[in-house]
């Protein structure tokens, strides 16, 4: 068969990019002179501050939920002055050390007064202090005075959120496979009484799923209510309907979120901060569903207690048992629909925290109840070590010390098989401007725990060994180089990989601020083991290394109101063969009283799937965007976000993707018939 793309193809995708590039300049080029009478609207742009920080590249963070959290707590600033030091700690991109160091000043010198007052906080670099400065506010303290209705009634606020995005092509599936519309749309509700009350509900439709029909008589295919309510007396945190615990290290439980090698440099440290949160995330994994709570014992010991059941989707063997767990949450044709809520799951567990001064401690215990008897394929031998049964059990204590310049914290846990899973981390802090962290964690190959997320090369608690050692360094405000080397060990067959397997990670990192310019790099050079690509089929295969680069060099300008950012992002994958990829992004923009605008543009050139590169790109809230690129094409996209009234702002989003290498996209019931695909994003926020 001729694979070769014909040349109207090849022409029309030349005249795409010419377009393109022409689109976005006469889009932005007419707002730039306004930059003057624009006012600064920064504390909506938190993203823009968080991307320098964080390690995009890494597979094993679940971004999604990650950018959820910090949306909700960016859209109810809470008052600096006010607020306790969990509530600080609860922001995922400070330590230890910095929380202290901002309660102390605040502490000695009085209640801040603006942003520019946390310069005096040394332990804050430029890049945390204007992130932070998207989660807060400066006002007065206030004293403490209980609950009432009256007080909620009058100072409560309502938030209701309606999204849609209507494509302009047409899948395979929503031809012939799919039972729903080919429409995405949620809505979300939200009321707030300060950091003290929250209720709502999440109501989510993915496309092709059907809506007020087939299994989903009730309307939408996925609703999460939500009620927390916090400090009220001994009852430290109440929660009913979905919600998410954390304690510890992660090893038992931990459905908040990990953020990846480079960003734990700084968060290795930090506890959870408050463990119970509501689900109002649209994921339809990770989460518990019924009530749980935290209680003041005294003595500086809390107790939490949390009780789920829920439905979960799961493929099903020929005898009734579970084969494997689902969790993509898609119900759009036949064979999905088939899995929707066919397993149950029960969970009860306990933990108590007791912290004083400079130590804390604490014991978690979780026992997990399937109503169906896990039995995966077992012939595969790296399948041999899942989980298996009906009843799991998994019991862990946690433990650590901060006094500056040390911060140790660790976690060690068992399953009912009695296999060891441990992690601990200690960070000496030679300077404010220059600490080390060295982590070790050994996780036994049949060490299994349905709700574990913490540090891991591989993706998993389980059958890894490895040590990481890291490095951050402010030379000077505004300058900041971090550097993470990373090895582990799996000492049990792994997907791909028929023996005992190593992998390397090393990652450097370095962001300058000059005047309103900065100027990042980044390299990550990663090494794994696999098995050869021999096409033989003996048991006895060799591994062999598959290595792969990734570099970005990007700058960026801001001067609080018009924001420019060029990136060049390269990679390159070695196996069988050699792959590599580039790509190019160029995103500007504008926000004035009212109205905030950003276009961007990527253009892109990989060899491969392999040599694929991942970009995160703005959309409208609660929707993450980090899509992979991958072949020959052009992405360009424009969003405008406009406050019409105070309380109503409109949000809509065009996105185009042209590839220039293929006439369709895509396979099986997700292929559209075209060589490109245009997305159009429609959001209204109201607040009352």
């Amino acid at each position: 068969m001729d694979n070769t793309i014909p040349r109207d193809h090849i022409v029309a995708g030349n005249l795409l990019f010419y377009r393109s590039i022409v689109v976005i300049f006469l889009t932005i080029f007419p707002f730039s002179h306004l930059t003057l009478v624009a006012q600064d609207n920064d504390s909506s742009n938190w993203e823009k501050w968080y991307d320098i920080l964080s390690d995009g590249t890494d597979d094993n963070v679940a971004w999604e939920d990650m950018h959820d959290t910090l949306e909700e707590m960016a859209s109810s600033p809470f008052n600096i002055n006010d607020c306790k030091r969990e509530l600080l700690e609860s922001l995922p991109f400070l330590n230890s050390q910095q929380v202290m160091d901002i309660m102390e000043y605040i502490h000695r010198y009085g209640p801040l007064k603006s942003e520019n007052e946390l310069v005096a906080v040394e332990s804050l670099d430029y890049y945390r202090r204007r992130l932070l400065a998207c989660f807060i506010t400066f006002g007065d303290k206030s004293s403490p005075r209980p609950l009432s209705l009256k007080d909620i009634a009058k100072h409560g606020k309502n938030e209701l959120l309606a999204y849609t995005s209507i494509p302009t092509y047409q899948r395979e599936g929503d031809i012939n496979g799919y039972h729903g519309y080919p429409y995405k749309h949620w809505l979300r509700y939200n009321f707030t009484y300060g950091n003290k009350l929250r209720i709502g509900i999440v109501a989510s439709q993915d496309a092709g799923e059907p809506f007020f029909a087939n299994c989903n008589t009730l309307g939408y295919d996925y609703y999460s209510p939500f009620f927390l309510l916090n400090d009220a007396g001994r009852l430290k945190q109440l929660a009913v309907g979905r919600y998410r615990v954390a304690f510890g290290m992660g090893l038992v439980i931990n459905q908040g979120f990990y953020l990846g090698k480079t960003s734990a440099l700084q968060a290795f440290s930090s506890p959870p901060g408050a463990a119970i949160k509501v689900h109002s995330s649209r994921s339809s994994d990770n989460w518990l569903q019924g009530t749980a709570a935290t209680l003041d014992i005294g003595n500086n010991l809390k107790a939490s207690l949390f009780l789920s059941y829920r439905k979960t989707d799961a493929t099903l063997n020929d005898d009734g048992t579970v084969s494997t767990i689902v969790t993509s949450g898609y119900h759009r044709s036949t064979n999905e629909i088939e899995k929707k809520d066919n397993t149950s799951v029960s969970v009860a567990g306990i933990n108590l925290t007791w912290e004083n001064n400079d130590f804390h401690a604490g014991f978690t215990a979780v026992g997990t109840h399937f109503d169906r008897l896990l039995s995966p394929n077992t012939q595969m031998t790296y399948r041999q070590i899942y989980p298996q049964g009906h009843d799991f059990l998994n019991v862990g204590i946690d433990y650590g010390y901060r006094r500056y310049p040390l911060l140790f914290k660790g976690e060690t846990a068992i399953n009912a098989s009695g296999n060891l899973a441990t992690v601990n981390t200690l960070t000496l802090s030679m300077s404010r401007m220059f600490s080390i962290t060295f982590l070790h964690r050994f996780y036994s190959s049949r060490y299994h725990s349905f709700h574990s997320n913490a540090f891991s090369d591989g993706g998993k608690i389980q059958n890894e060994r490895g040590a990481y050692l890291g490095m951050e360094w402010k030379p000077s405000y505004g300058k900041q180089i971090n550097l993470y080397i990373d090895y582990a060990y799996f000492p049990w067959q792994r997907y791909q990989v028929s023996r005992p397997s190593r992998s390397f990670d090393a990652c450097l990192t370095s962001n300058l601020r000059l005047g309103k310019w900065t100027l990042l790099s980044r390299y990550r050079m990663r090494r794994r083991q696999k098995d050869s690509f021999d096409d033989s089929t003996s048991d006895d295969k060799q591994l062999v290394w598959t290595v792969s680069h990734n570099a970005r060099l990007g700058c960026q300008w801001d001067n609080g109101f018009f924001t420019s950012s060029s990136q060049i992002d390269a990679t390159q994958y070695s196996y069988d063969e050699t792959s590599r990829g580039i790509l190019f992004s160029q995103t500007a923009g504008l926000n004035l009283k009212r109205l905030s605008l950003t276009a961007s543009l990527k253009l892109f050139f990989t060899d491969d799937y392999d040599s694929r590169i991942y970009s995160h790109e703005r959309s409208p809230l609660y929707c993450y965007s980090m899509p992979s690129f991958y072949g020959k094409g052009i992405r360009y996209a424009f969003m405008a976000k406009w406050k019409v009234i105070d309380s109503l702002t409109l949000t809509c989003k065009i996105g185009v993707t042209d590839f220039f290498d293929r006439s369709s996209i895509g396979s099986s019931f997700q292929q559209i018939d075209a060589s490109s695909a245009c997305d159009i994003d429609l959001q209204a926020r109201w607040k009352f």
